[in-house]
């Protein structure tokens, strides 16, 4: 059962069906991030001084969220940002990267540019069923892999990767992980991976410019700061030294230039809304949800995406399409009666939230049982 005090902190629409592009922020989100412009708009206090004592506070409740230490956490933009750190920082490490050929593409675009720019060959992987597990991936690993990366949650699909059978399988290559389909959605540390990168705008529900990047001692070890801007080296606020300074050691060394303070903000409060209800809470009431539009699905006779063998395989994305229907009038219906859903191609995307409510799933068979 969700408690009050999360469900209060939100309020989107009953028929709203589509977390997977973007999650609507939390009341305390938005009010936390609207008190720090107000905060910055008063020039009688010091700027520098309070945004940056929040800026550690958020650092700590990341790690804390993902069981590290803060030490090895930053926070960005967006997961290009930081999956385009870890592809330049293994740019002079040679050999190969793994990479399932139907990631989104931001876990793709940042393996490619780095290749063309001279970084290790980018091994793209057909994984016709969508089930990426170790033994989908295991043909194009070899002792010259340096890393391997996966989304921890198919954006399209939903299958969930089992990462404990990937770690294996990646041996001492790093184990790299888009999870924005996932972190918020499903319960997730930095463990067993070396680095955890994933944007705050989906299920996290921290909205636009949030974000966080988290990497195990070994990866900090082996990713060159080929792209570590001002922010991410020592003494980076004296002046006086010529640049370039030492790259810092821990992961701000994972930064090409200056926080993004007020994604910083919004991705802490999602946070503390997380753990008013827990992530094992959410997640079990996500895949309720989940169960509930499948069986809605099945009642209708709608072809679904199933490339999960068991409850641990899937998370909070459904993919259908109506047998003989455009996927476009489909759409169209659905958005008529008032449930936001997305459309990929001739499939159609539900992705609902621990806040949707359970009866979504009837006015879902209403509208396609007609």
């Amino acid at each position: 059962m969700i408690p009050e005090s999360y469900a209060a902190e939100f309020s989107e629409g009953f028929g709203y069906l589509d977390h997977a592009s973007v999650g609507p922020p939390s009341r305390r989100v938005i009010s936390s991030v609207a008190d720090a412009y107000r905060r910055i708009a008063d020039t009688e206090v010091s700027v520098a001084g309070w945004t940056f004592g929040l800026y550690e506070s958020a650092l700590a409740d990341v790690a804390r969220f993902l069981a590290v230490t803060p030490e090895q956490v930053t926070v960005i933009p967006t997961t290009s940002d930081g999956l385009f750190q870890v592809a330049f920082g293994l740019h002079a490490a040679g050999g190969n990267v793994v990479v399932p050929s139907h990631e989104f593409p931001a876990n793709l675009y940042p393996w490619l540019r780095a290749e063309s720019a001279g970084g290790p060959e980018v091994r793209l992987v057909e994984v016709p069923d969508g089930r990426v597990t170790a033994a989908a991936l295991s043909n194009a690993v070899d002792d010259e892999t340096r890393a391997i990366s996966v989304s921890l949650v198919d954006y399209l699909t939903g299958f969930r990767v089992d990462l404990a059978e990937l770690r294996e399988l990646a041996d001492d290559a790093l184990l790299v992980v888009d999870a924005i389909q996932g972190l918020g959605a499903v319960e997730q540390t930095l463990a067993p991976a070396d680095v955890l990168v994933s944007g705050g705008v989906k299920w996290m529900r921290a909205g636009w410019g949030s974000g966080v990047i988290a990497a195990s001692p070994t990866a900090l070890e082996r990713l060159e700061p080929t792209l570590t801007g001002w922010f991410g080296v020592e003494d980076f606020f004296d002046f006086s030294i010529p640049a370039p300074h030492a790259p810092r050691s821990d992961a701000e060394r994972l930064r090409a230039g200056s926080p993004p303070m007020y994604g910083v903000i919004a991705f802490a409060a999602a946070i503390e809304v997380i753990e008013l209800a827990g992530a094992a809470g959410i997640e079990a009431a996500i895949r309720d949800v989940v169960l509930a539009l499948d069986d809605a699905l099945d009642a209708v006779g709608a072809d679904r995406s199933t490339p999960w063998r068991s409850s641990r395989e899937r998370a909070g994305i459904l993919r259908f399409r109506m047998p003989g229907v455009d996927p476009a009038e489909t759409a169209q219906a659905l958005a008529a009666a008032g449930l936001v859903v997305s459309r990929h191609a001739d499939w159609i995307r539900l992705s609902p939230h621990a806040t949707t409510d359970p009866d979504v799933a009837d006015a879902l068979t209403e509208v396609l049982g007609s």
